[in-house]
């Protein structure tokens, strides 16, 4: 389905003149000819692309993400133990790294059920000098429920929240500050809640998806 997407995108871009190179930097796996001079930003969802597969809100965030020098890797998954996908995500980051990307150039960032894999992936590499963005914040209660120990969790983690968020929030309090960790909220007050992350305009796109792109651009 990814491809029929961006192939669709493209034909929009050749139309228009513009937006060929953004369609290209979203991939679902890391490339087999890794340049390593690009920036590549994971992007991992939240639990309705695990039911409902590839959704126009997916794509309008990935597509967001992407562009430049950015390189977006994404994979629309099924039901997930975040766990074990914390381990596919390692091997990934170690590909990348074996090619000649630098951890600078790495970021890891999810959404929802995705930041909570992104923060169970911070605990299976621990490397303090990795990056990370947790969009929501974080859940104490799904943590609980997918066995994801946040004290294990090491790097430069950035989360962002919405103020209005009744399923997620501020990660004070679960990820402990300490020796191997860097840890900055930003607080939004966009009025959605838990919705901000999945509304398809560049209005709510830009609240979290810049400070993530910033985030990534850190040295």
């Amino acid at each position: 389905m990814r491809s029929l997407s961006l192939v669709a995108a493209m034909m929009v871009a050749i139309s228009t003149g513009t937006g060929i190179a953004q369609a290209s930097n979203v991939l679902e796996d890391i490339p087999d000819a890794i340049d390593s001079s690009k920036r590549y930003i994971f992007y991992l969802h939240g639990s309705a692309e695990e039911e409902e597969g590839e959704t126009e809100k997916y794509e309008a965030a990935v597509e967001a993400i992407a562009g430049g020098k950015n390189v977006v890797i994404s994979e629309v998954r099924g039901d997930t133990d975040p766990n074990e996908y914390a381990q596919k995500l390692k091997a990934q980051v170690e590909k990348l790294q074996q090619a000649g990307v630098a951890k600078r150039n790495i970021t890891i960032s999810g959404f929802s059920k995705g930041a909570i894999i992104t923060l169970a992936t911070a605990g299976a590499i621990q490397d303090p000098e990795m990056k990370y963005v947790l969009l929501a914040g974080c859940s104490e209660e799904l943590n609980s429920k997918y066995s994801v120990d946040p004290g294990k969790a090491r790097g430069k983690i950035l989360a962002i929240y919405d103020s209005d968020d009744d399923k997620f929030g501020s990660c004070d309090g679960t990820i402990s500050k300490g020796d191997g960790i860097t840890l900055k909220e930003k607080e939004l007050n966009s009025g959605k809640g838990h919705a901000l992350f999945r509304i398809p305009k560049d209005k709510f796109i830009d609240q979290w998806r810049n400070p993530l792109v910033k985030w990534a651009k850190k040295k």
